[in-house]
């Protein structure tokens, strides 16, 4: 019986042992290591100006073709009145500029879509350098996409039109004089991207 307590005994001391060695080696034998990682980003700024007015998301922006009348010399138009912009005569021709700048802090590309309401026809021309002339504004339209990088400005575009004091029309013309109603109005719509 001596020997059956022995043996219980040396048994809960081997169990005891083999529990504080697992418990110890658990606390003592391992690498241990945490880290914690954050990051931030701001959005990147959009900003293209279109003539010195930053564009919004209409992508539309509202100019004048008419306001810088000259007659068919380059001078000051004087044969009309007013010569403000609101009407036109056969021999009057202007342009007007468009300046795009990207402001933004991502490349951008930009198309241009020009449109002309015309119903009456009245025989004006369009052109890009002042001595190539379209009959139609849309073959001035900027299809293929231009890039624009960050903080540049694109080479200026100016848009040239004429209504022809000489060239057959005569009795066209002079249609739309006596009527007097006819209107002609140009839009045109830039579209800016980013740049993937």
């Amino acid at each position: 019986m001596k020997k059956n307590v022995m043996m219980r005994v040396a048994s809960a001391l081997l169990v005891a042992v083999l529990m504080t060695t697992c418990a110890i080696s658990g606390t003592f034998a391992k690498y241990t290591t945490s880290a914690t990682a954050t990051d931030s980003a701001r959005v990147a700024k959009w900003d293209v100006k279109i003539n010195g007015s930053t564009a919004n998301n209409s992508n539309t922006f509202t100019f004048n073709l008419f306001e810088t009348i000259n007659d068919t010399t380059g001078g000051a138009e004087g044969d009309i009145n007013p010569a403000d912009g609101t009407i036109i005569a056969p021999g009057t021709q202007g342009s007007f500029e468009i300046v795009l700048k990207n402001d933004s802090e991502v490349t951008a590309e930009y198309v241009i879509d020009y449109t002309v309401t015309n119903t009456a026809n009245i025989p004006v021309v369009f052109s890009l350098n002042g001595t190539d002339w379209k009959n139609s504004i849309d073959e001035l339209d900027v299809t293929t996409p231009v890039n624009l990088a960050i903080g540049a400005t694109a080479p200026t575009i100016t848009v040239h039109w004429m209504w022809a004091f000489e060239g057959g029309n005569d009795n066209h013309d002079t249609y739309l004089g006596l009527d007097g109603s006819a209107t002609l109005k140009v839009d045109a719509k830039v579209t800016v991207t980013q740049v993937n």
